[in-house]
């Protein structure tokens, strides 16, 4: 491996890949004051277990499930905001209005680290454990829970229906699941991202009674009803770009918005550039994560438990997704959940992390000290697989669902469409190299070098080459956007020419890939994560172009690649400022 040091921001490593694939519950300040056998019980979707389609299959096969799924998550998001399992109050759970959710309360007392820093209690965050390695089996009981209200309503909904359709609703909504969106499909260029399912103000269904309408597309945006700034507000949330201390987004839109401003609202086309603009890196990241043996912990959180992620993780690259939305609700933690793409994104991670299980079975979680806060976990608190995963209960009686617990998607009545079968390791990569393999093409191998399981081969092949990454350290807090406030931002990587105006950025031809940081308060540590972006297809390109040899790789790189960082509050954060 051969390191060198740029700018002080980012290491450059040129590593040769040779693609190898492969405790003691810890005493929680957690209170639930409820009456026991009074909680509510998270059972997940009842039937059977069905997969979790892909948003677009959905939709193309329509039929009686597609239009369940629009008129269920319409009746979901109007339930009133005051009921427990209603759309409002699922999705407050991940952050605003930073209140208890089943009885499950914050931390009691205040809690001081070795350094002297105080975390304060019941601190004004949600439930989510970002940058911590609970991060994706605690999205799993999250998107279980959701998935069971939206599937009762759809139950409801199906026996409206007439004695003649009544049956194969009655079966739509028994094997309904929440759908995935997988961002990184291969699609023409013509194509959106963002599906125009999802996109479309309007959408059309036949209700119970035959009626064919267009409605309001229950996938476009949630309604709040009220927009109630004592629970929804600024705090926590960017303003627009450039607005000059003007209020919030999320003060002022009483509906979530996608990319945009203050004064213009959404701007879809202006996410879906970005998303294309950055895709290819972003394709080659997922790749690499899934196709690159790491442990469980490694690829499954923004956690540094002791090893790094060599090849990144799936927490860093579903960042890079949500900071493509702002100054957008889905972007700042606080109120990401609100927009129903959220829950397709993170159906989205919860099936990258199902296929790094099916891979590699032999590694899960591992225990590791939190380093940030959540509404119920402090800094420094030991987690484990056997933590509880708060606020989210698995019987009446008020037991938590734990890391453990969650190991097996099937268990809670779900998988995806690679996985139903059970397909062996050499299905499964050749699945992930068809959906996913770029112009790099990084071999795959199933040989772990510590862990083996029956469905790994112990013949594989490997094919060695050298891959050129960029190793960006970032600080898991936003950074001070100058306001007397704190922001999400993004590290973006050039190779060539930079714009002076920051808004052509996220478009640059250019570009070579981001990373990006959804802390959303001011930094009080020195905790950084580690972000990696692919460079070897800009430099094949350049090599291509005649700019370069791959003898001089190095040299051209240290020569021409540049970074800028972008701040979600504003446009961009100027050069030489010190961040604090």
């Amino acid at each position: 491996m051969r390191v060198a040091h740029f700018a002080g921001a980012w290491l450059l490593t040129a590593v040769s890949i040779s693609s190898p694939v492969f405790s003691a519950a810890n005493d929680k300040d957690v209170v639930a004051r409820q009456n026991p056998g009074s909680y509510y019980a998270i059972t997940g979707a009842t039937g059977g277990v069905f997969p979790r389609l892909e948003i677009r299959e959905l939709q193309r096969a329509g039929g009686e499930m597609w239009n369940l799924f629009l008129l269920a998550l319409t009746e979901f998001q109007a339930m009133d905001q005051k009921t427990i399992d209603s759309y409002f109050q699922i999705a407050g759970i991940h952050g605003m209005p930073w209140t208890s959710w089943d009885g499950v309360e914050g931390r009691l007392e205040d809690k001081e680290l070795e350094d002297g820093t105080v975390i304060q209690k019941n601190p004004d965050m949600g439930y989510c454990p970002h940058f911590q390695v609970l991060f994706g089996t605690w999205h799993r009981p999250y998107l279980v829970l959701f998935e069971q209200k939206l599937q009762s309503v759809a139950k409801a909904i199906a026996n409206n229906f007439p004695a003649a359709t009544r049956p194969k609703y009655q079966d739509a909504a028994t094997k309904l699941r929440v759908p995935y969106w997988d961002w990184a499909k291969a699609l023409p260029n013509d194509q959106p991202i963002i599906p125009l399912t999802v996109s479309n103000e309007k959408t059309q269904v036949t209700f119970p009674n035959g009626t064919l309408a267009a409605i309001h597309n229950p996938l476009f945006n949630y309604n709040f009803h009220p927009l109630d700034n004592t629970q929804i507000n600024g705090t926590g949330c960017p303003p627009g770009r450039g607005e000059g201390g003007r209020p919030q987004i999320c003060q002022e839109y009483n509906h979530t918005i996608r990319g945009g401003s203050f004064e213009n609202g959404d701007d879809q086309a202006g996410v879906n550039a970005r998303l294309r603009s950055d895709l290819a890196s972003q394709r080659s990241k997922l790749f690499a994560v899934l196709s690159q043996y790491q442990t469980f912990t490694q690829v499954s959180s923004d956690a540094f438990c002791g090893r790094a992620a060599t090849v990144g993780n799936i927490e860093a690259v579903h960042n890079n997704i949500h900071i493509k939305f702002a100054p957008g609700h889905m972007t700042p933690p606080s109120v990401a959940a609100f927009d129903p793409i959220f829950w397709l994104h993170h159906a989205n991670v919860d099936r990258q992390l199902a296929i790094h299980q099916a891979l590699y079975p032999n590694t899960y979680l591992e225990q590791c000290e939190a380093s940030s806060s959540t509404f119920t976990i402090a800094t420094g608190d030991v987690l484990n697989a056997e933590s509880p995963l708060t606020p989210f209960h698995k019987n009446a009686a008020g037991d938590f669902w734990t890391s453990t617990a969650v190991r097996s998607i099937r268990s809670q009545g779900y998988t995806y469409p690679e996985l139903v079968d059970n397909p062996s390791n050499t299905t499964l990569v050749a699945s992930i190299k068809a959906q996913y393999s770029g112009p790099a093409n990084i071999s795959v191998s199933t040989t772990a070098p510590r862990f083996r399981s029956k469905r790994q081969s112990s013949n594989a092949t490997v094919e060695v080459k050298t891959l050129y990454l960029a190793e960006v350290k970032l600080p898991i807090y936003g950074l001070d956007d100058g306001r007397g406030g704190a922001s999400a931002y993004s590290v973006l990587l050039f190779l060539g020419d930079v714009s002076d105006d920051p808004k052509l950025w996220a478009t640059s031809r250019s570009l070579v890939g981001t990373a990006a940081s959804l802390g959303g308060v001011h930094m009080h540590s020195n905790e950084v994560v580690t972000s990696t972006i692919d460079l070897s297809l800009a430099l094949e390109n350049a090599i291509a172009a005649g700019k370069t040899t791959s003898e001089k790789a190095e040299e051209y790189l240290k020569a021409n690649l540049k970074y800028r960082i972008e701040l979600v509050s504003i446009c961009s954060l100027p050069r030489g400022k010190k961040l604090t």
